[in-house]
This record gives structure tokens, sequence and C-alpha cells, in this order.
């Protein structure tokens, strides 16, 4: 084969849905491979940590039955990496139920269907102590950190991919995987470039948001051949440019030039970007050094159970108090320790995410002068005891009520609103990640990290 072409019609799978007049325009095209992520750690801890869904199931649903039934129709491979956001194995048969309906309603011939697992018990983990070290973690994986986690997935490269297509496998569902292997893995399979496709993978892995201007859930055709890959969308409003494609292969990473993958890296330095027409992008020059000791390593995601998260909304405006929002901070957190009691402060934990000053930054937040005329204050209280977090966020919220600060001109409760005075319970608790390592493997399919099952799924 002198190319390859690639169907990608979203960056995660089932978060909204896909847009069907793109995909259904990118589909007259000659596609050899339908390819989809459907995971992020972006969602947060909750959702890996209590094993649920993070979208609704109708939306993942759609997403499947576009791919399922196009794919079949052309008898060429369906590849979903990181399964219903986290990669779990129930995220991973929860996909094949969907696609097991779906065949039957689509009354599709037999296609063999591959699943991959890659949670990882905890008790593996316990024995593999000594090839696991640490990634972002700032601590060593230890029994005591496994005993706070509660679930934890194993992050699969190319490897796993390729081998359940050397096994014949049309439609593949995998567990926790990386962006770029789930694009990637059909073009090395084939013979191509490392590379090249690891490099296609990390830039169309998002489908249109490679392109310009920004628009979501639209699909993109990625070409990958011998010398280059090529990015192509089918919105007739949008565009691939070098600029585009550069920047979404550089982002969210501390190097831009460099993407660690299981085995090695992808390497940029030298990639070209040209302007194949004023809607298509080539890239030129992208390599794949392996491990300089030959390792292969794959990184761990687990997360662990902190307590109950109970909120309250305060609103404040009152130029004078937004001033000295810092101080009346300090002052209720002082007053809130005083009245649960000083002997109870490690029991919970107390937050105020103030917007209109640095809700989103933090301490990062350059800009020092507050100039918004009001601010929402979101209190947010956290323990292991419900009761205790519903006190703490009540307490710091009945505080607000009578804040004191200079040239205050009102009486008590003058520069407060709320948006319910009802404390505010999430559905489920709080999470938080625990483990962020990375995995030495002697193997790359493990059957103790990675696991294989195969079916012949009969729609008629």
């Amino acid at each position: 084969m002198e190319k390859i072409s690639l169907l990608v019609s979203t960056g995660n799978l089932g978060d909204n849905i896909i847009e069907e007049g793109s995909f259904y325009e990118g589909v007259k095209r000659q596609i050899d491979c339908f390819a989809a992520d459907a995971g992020t750690a972006d969602a947060g801890p909750t959702f890996l940590g209590a094993d649920m869904p993070h979208n609704p199931i109708e939306w993942e649903e759609h997403d499947l039955e576009l791919l399922l039934v196009e794919s079949r129709k052309r008898n060429v491979p369906m590849i979903v990496g990181s399964c219903s956001t986290t990669g779990t194995d129930s995220a991973v048969d929860r996909y094949a139920d969907i696609i097991r309906r779906l065949a039957k309603k689509h009354n599709l011939e037999p296609f063999k269907m591959a699943l991959i697992y890659s949670q990882v018990s905890k008790e593996e983990l316990q024995r593999r102590l000594k090839d696991i070290e640490p990634l972002e973690a700032p601590y060593e994986l230890t029994e005591e950190v496994l005993n706070e986690t509660t679930n934890v997935t194993a992050s699969m490269g190319i490897e796993q991919i390729v081998h359940a297509l050397e096994e014949g496998a049309d439609v593949i569902l995998a567990g926790r995987a990386c962006d770029d292997a789930v694009l990637a893995a059909y073009p090395i399979y084939k013979g191509f470039p490392k590379g090249i496709s690891l490099h296609m993978g990390k830039a169309a892995e998002c489908a249109s948001l490679v392109c310009w201007p920004q628009m979501v859930k639209e699909s993109i055709i990625a070409t990958v051949t011998k010398e280059y890959f090529s990015i192509e969308p089918m919105h007739p409003a949008q565009r691939a440019t070098p600029h585009s494609v550069a920047a979404h292969s550089m982002y969210e990473r501390t190097n831009p030039f460099v993407q660690g993958v299981p085995g090695g890296i992808l390497d940029m330095h030298e990639s070209e970007y040209v302007a194949e027409t004023d809607r298509i992008t080539r890239v030129y020059g992208s390599k794949f050094v392996p491990s300089p000791d030959g390792t292969y390593k794959v990184k761990l995601e687990g997360a662990g159970e902190v307590g109950y998260r109970v909120y309250h909304l305060v609103g404040i405006r009152d130029t004078r108090a937004i001033a000295n929002i810092d101080q009346i901070l300090v002052d209720t957190r002082k007053k809130v320790s005083q009245i649960i009691g000083p002997h109870r402060d490690g029991d919970y934990e107390l937050f105020f995410h103030v917007y209109g000053k640095n809700a989103i930054m933090k301490d990062f937040e350059p800009q020092e002068r507050i100039t918004s005329h009001e601010l929402a204050v979101v209190i947010e209280a956290i323990s292991k005891d419900q009761e205790l977090a519903t006190s703490v966020a009540k307490c710091a919220k009945f505080r607000f009520f009578y804040m004191s600060y200079p040239g205050q001109m009102n009486s008590s409760g003058g520069s407060v609103a709320l948006l319910t005075d009802e404390p505010l319970y999430p559905k489920n608790k709080c999470y938080k990640w625990t483990v962020d390592h990375l995995l030495r493997l002697d193997d790359p399919l493990d059957d103790k990290i990675f696991r294989f099952s195969f079916e012949t799924v009969r729609g008629r």
C-alpha cells in the first residue's frame, strides 16, 4: 500500500456526538480504518475512582453506531481506545454490549471483535513495586498508596492493538490507551514508519480540533505515507494549516518537540509542516526513537476515594469587600476552625474558589488587581464524615454574612447574595489521583497487565 487513510470524527467518543454531515462526507472517500479515542484524564479522577461512565450512554451509542455500520460496509477495521473515558474493564464490557446490540439492530454479517483489558489489580502492582517509578507523582508507589486507591489502569501503546489486528480483529475495543496509539496502530501494522504514524496519531486524535477555525466533532481524514502524513478536514469551512497542525502537535506537553510513548519517544525536532493546499497540510521528518536502555514502560493511572464533598455558593457585590477578599477568607477559615473545633482541623478540608479573582489558576494567576464588580465564592468542604463536611460548608457560608473589612458601609449580610441556602451535594464522592507512575514490562503483551478476549459477533 502506498498510503493509508483514517477517518477520525471525534477526540473523545461519546462526549457530545459526532456531527453527521462531515462524517458522511468523509465516508465518500477511500477509508482504510475508522479510529476514535474515547478517553481522557481531563475529566478528573472521579470517574476512574468510582468506575462509572462520564458520558450519557446514548451519546456513546450514537458514535459507536456510526463507526460500526460504516466500517462493516467497507470491511475495514474499527478501533476505539480508552473505552467510556476511563478504559476500565467494565467500560470495555459496556462498549462490547453496545456493539453486540448494534450488530443485531443492523443485521450485520459476522465479524471478529477484540476486547483488550488494561485494568490492573492492586495485588499485581504490589508484586511489581520494584518495576514501578514515579512519572508526575511526587512519591514512590507504595503499599500504603495502593491501599488508598480504588482502580488502576495501564495505558497501552500500539503493540497491544497491533496484536489484535494480527489476530484478525475487525473491531477493537481497548481499555486505557495512549491517544496517539489508537490512530497510529493500523498504519504501523501495515508497515508504515512508526514516527510518522505516531505523529499522525497525536495530531489527529482530537479530530477537527487540529483545524481552523475551531469546530468540535467534525470529521477529518488523516493519511499516512512512507514520507509524510497529511490532515484534511471534511467540513468545508475548516482548514488544516501548518500553524494549526503544529499547534495541536505541541499542546499538552512541557516539551513541544518530544512525546513519550511506551518503548521510546516521538521526536518532532525535525518535523516540517507544509501546506499541500490551502486546506490540507503535510508533515515530514517525524521520528520514533527507542528507549536508550531498551526498556518498555507504560503509564499507570490510579484514583482513590477522599470522602464526601459539599458545596455552598456565596455571591459578593461590594467593591470594598472585593478589595479585601484575601483577608476575609483568612478570617473565615479561622472562624470555621474555632466553631467546628481546632481538634477537628485534620478531619476535613476547606477550599474557597473565588470566581472573578483566581479560581482557575490559583497561585499561578498573574493578574493581582481585581477589576470585577462582583465575585462568586464557591465553598468546598471535603471529609470522610458527610455530616462534618456539611457543617463546615454551612459554617463558612454563614460567616460571610458577618464578614468585617476596612471601609465597610453596610450592616450584617448586606454584601452577600445566595443562589440557594441549601448545601449542594454532588452525586459521587470526592476522589483524587493517587497513581501517576511508570511500569516497566519485559513483554508488551504481558498477560497480567493486558488481557485479550476475541469473539465472533453475529448480527444475523
